[in-house]
C-alpha cells in the first residue's frame, strides 16, 4: 500500500513537471486578426495559454463543421479588452489538454473577426480533409459570429497577472513560442529527482 501511493505520488509529479506550456498571441500588436501561432500541437497534460493583444478579442471553442458558432461544453474565455498597444493585457486564458488525438478548433467571437481568418486549432488531424485552411474558408462563408452565453473563463483557467511584457514571447517581434525545449528539460532534472527520492523511500 505505501508502495503504490509513492509510486503514484511520483508519477503525478513526474508528469507535471514534464508538462510545456505553449503560448498563443491573441491579435498581434500591430492590429492584424489572427492568432499567433494558429495551429499547436500539444501533448495530454500540456497547456495553451492565450495572451491578448488589442483592442478587444476572446476565444471560444467550435466544433468543424460549425465554424463562428460555439460547440456545446466547449471553452470560452470572455471578452478580454485593453487598450495599451505597446503590451499584451494582463488577464490570460490557459486550456489543459486533456486528449491529444481530439482536434481543439477555435475562434475569436468579436465582431467578423471569424470570418477575417482570426481561428485556429490545437492538435490538427495528420491527414485528411479538416485542415486548418478548409476550416478558415467555412469561416468565411458564415454569416454570424456567434458568442457563448455561458460565464466567462468556462472550461479552462481565467487569471489575471500583476504585470504584462510587451510580447507573449518577452521578445520584440511579438512572435510567440512555446516553452518546448526549456520546459522538457527541466522537467528531465525534475524526473530525476523525483525517482532519486522514488529509491530512497524503497530502501
Amino acid at each position: 500500500m505505501h508502495f503504490s501511493t509513492i509510486f503514484a505520488a511520483a508519477t503525478a509529479l513526474a508528469g507535471s513537471a514534464l508538462a510545456v506550456d505553449h503560448k498563443v498571441a491573441v491579435g498581434t500588436k500591430t492590429g492584424e486578426l489572427k492568432f499567433m501561432p494558429d495551429s499547436i500541437t500539444a501533448a495530454e497534460g500540456d497547456t495553451v495559454t492565450f495572451r491578448f493583444w488589442p483592442k478587444n478579442h476572446s476565444i471560444a471553442q467550435a466544433a468543424f463543421n460549425s465554424p463562428c458558432s460555439p460547440m456545446n461544453n466547449g471553452f470560452w474565455s470572455g471578452f478580454v479588452p485593453t487598450s495599451d498597444t505597446n503590451a499584451v493585457a494582463n488577464w490570460t486564458f490557459t486550456y489543459e489538454v486533456k486528449n491529444a488525438s481530439a482536434p481543439v478548433w477555435f475562434y475569436c467571437t468579436q465582431g467578423k473577426h471569424c470570418q477575417a481568418g482570426m481561428v485556429g486549432v490545437i492538435n490538427p488531424p495528420a491527414s485528411g480533409a479538416r485542415t486548418l485552411d478548409a476550416f478558415k474558408n467555412a469561416s468565411k462563408e458564415v454569416d454570424s459570429n456567434v458568442s457563448p452565453t455561458v460565464k466567462a473563463g468556462t472550461g479552462g483557467n481565467l487569471t489575471e497577472s500583476s504585470a504584462s511584457s510587451s510580447s507573449p514571447s518577452g521578445t520584440s517581434s511579438g512572435t510567440p513560442s512555446s516553452t518546448g525545449a526549456a520546459a522538457h528539460m527541466s522537467g528531465s532534472v525534475a524526473f530525476a529527482g523525483l525517482a532519486g527520492a522514488f529509491a530512497y523511500l524503497l530502501m
